[in-house]
């Protein structure tokens, strides 16, 4: 039988054999034996996930003022199961990722099909070729008690293991930019220490070569500004000495547009992870700070967004204050604010935590439990309740479903025995909860539904007309919209239809 790995799709691909390794061996020793002559440095992109593969794809596609490209990118993904599949479809041109934004095809057929300075392998030993290897593995905080991020803990295990493969291949000379958000300290306390221990197993005088370590963190955002977010935004770096923030300072110039997204150097490593953990608990904090207001003003007759619309009109000083919602996803602010305070005990050693970062991953954690108790105040039960859910992505016009709030939803609306049928124009499959099924058709869920939850703001939902829902419905159901997706005019629309409206701060509607 052979050993597959299934993509999203449900297409089938093998995993190579040893044989087919020691090809892709000789392959990838003559690829980048051909780079070499061509003027360009080698680089290595250390795992293919939502971050990986396209800033392998920007690295793939920064050129110098005559056009030629800097680098030669070797995207590494490993062999396993759940993930080979991205190997073959990034070397056929297609992204492995669903996303609104028309770059990402685009970047992906210039650089892997027409220019051919980006191609994808499950080969270890391509770390031994390359000059730069940026980590993106990924990283995450566990949390065994829901609603407790205080228990909550880093498991390092994987990215411990994909460090040492490094210090089994890397030259000395070569650069290891960690990209993937880690706890404080872990370049200094983790990465370093690794890489010397295996340098020294290989007889290389970590004296005389001392390993380069640099980090310098994404701020992605896997909407229509996908690759943006990678290319044309502000990053900070910092480096374990000052070669290692020469290299950095240097790829980094080389590949992403700093000339109007300038550079921002801090003294150490330990800054610059700590400034990641940090942006993400600010705006973690900022959030579970509108869903307390956004209660407050459904039960005194207010509507929360347009309070906070007339709040964010006062430029530089509160613009940025986020909105409440379905819930808090995504890879960041769900687990950075854990990832600190577990550094400040494990890795430093310091007493104490981080009480309102916590608090805040508690309530966003939780919120999705909100939009229950809206649903539970119009029906005297849950039970066989016919609940269609429009959104299971974590963001609106993305198919990235990690910690996705949806699910918290659909998994305690279950616990109460209701019927709930899920929908998303961006997911063919939903790996955390694999048990349900996302249909891309929406009569497969509206059709009888006492219950529509506007979960996510995908434009799809945004356009949708409220008889043509209702007509789907074949009923008057109750509409939850969870973050404003609705205006008011459309809140009306239903509600000339017969259906109940409520939502998150939506206190206004009667």
């Amino acid at each position: 039988m052979p050993n597959l790995s299934i993509a999203p799709d449900g297409t089938k691909y093998e995993i190579p054999t040893e044989e087919e390794n020691a090809k892709e061996r000789e392959i990838l020793i003559k690829i980048t034996e051909e780079q070499r002559k061509l003027g360009r440095k080698i680089v290595a992109v250390q795992g293919l996930g939502f971050v990986g593969c396209v800033m392998a794809t920007v690295v793939a596609d920064a050129t110098d003022k005559d056009g030629n490209p800097y680098y030669f990118v070797h995207g590494h993904q490993r062999a396993s199961k759940r993930s080979y599949w991205k190997v073959p479809v990034i070397n056929s041109g297609i992204p492995p990722v669903s996303s609104s934004d028309p770059e990402v095809p685009e970047i992906f057929r210039r650089t892997v099909v027409e220019r051919k300075n980006f191609r994808a392998t499950s080969e270890d030993s391509v770390y031994s070729l390359v000059d730069i290897v940026v980590v993106d593995i990924q990283l995450d905080a566990t949390k065994p008690s829901f609603g407790e991020a205080e228990k909550g803990y880093c498991d390092l295990l994987a990215f411990r293991e994909g460090i040492r493969m490094l210090g089994e291949h890397i030259r000395p000379d070569c650069l290891v930019l960690v990209e993937t958000t880690v706890p404080p300290g872990t370049c200094e306390k983790v990465v370093k220490p690794i890489l010397e221990e295996e340098f020294i197993k290989r007889g290389i005088d970590i004296k005389a070569n001392p390993p380069l370590v640099a980090h310098s963190y994404e701020r992605v955002m896997p909407g229509a500004k996908y690759v943006a977010s990678i290319r044309d935004f502000w990053r900070v770096y910092s480096g374990v000495n000052q070669k290692s923030i020469d290299l950095c300072r240097e790829f980094l110039t080389n590949c992403l547009d700093v000339e109007n997204y300038p550079l921002t150097q801090l003294d150490n490593t330990n800054a610059s992870e700590l400034a990641k953990t940090m942006e993400n608990t600010y705006r973690a904090v900022n959030i579970a700070l509108t869903l307390e207001w956004a209660r407050f003003a459904e039960q005194i007759g207010v509507d929360i967004f347009k309070v906070r619309d007339a709040i964010r009109k006062r430029k530089g000083t509160h613009d940025n204050l986020l909105r409440p919602s379905l819930g808090v996803g995504g890879y960041c602010l769900t687990k950075d604010p854990v990832l600190a305070n577990w550094a400040m005990q494990t890795l430093f050693g310091l007493e104490g935590r981080l009480d309102m970062a916590i608090r805040s991953v508690n309530i966003n954690d939780t919120m999705p439990l909100h939009t229950i108790e809206i649903i539970a105040r119009e029906f005297e039960t849950l039970r066989n309740l016919k609940i269609a859910v429009l959104g299971v992505s974590y963001l609106e016009n993305v198919g990235d479903t990690r910690h996705s709030p949806s699910k918290t939803l659909v998994e305690f609306l279950r616990k109460e025995f209701a019927d709930v049928l899920t929908h998303d124009p961006y997911v063919e499959a939903w790996p955390e909860l694999e048990e349900s099924q996302v249909e891309s058709d929406l009569k497969a869920v509206l059709p009888g539904a006492e219950v529509v939850v506007f979960a996510v703001g995908h434009d799809q939902y945004k356009n949708l007309k409220p008889a043509e829902v209702v007509a789907m419905c074949g009923t008057k159901p109750l509409i939850v919209d969870c973050s404003n997706f609705l205006n008011d005019a459309t809140i009306a629309e239903y509600k000339k239809l017969g259906c109940k409206v409520r939502g998150v701060g939506k206190g206004h509607i009667v």
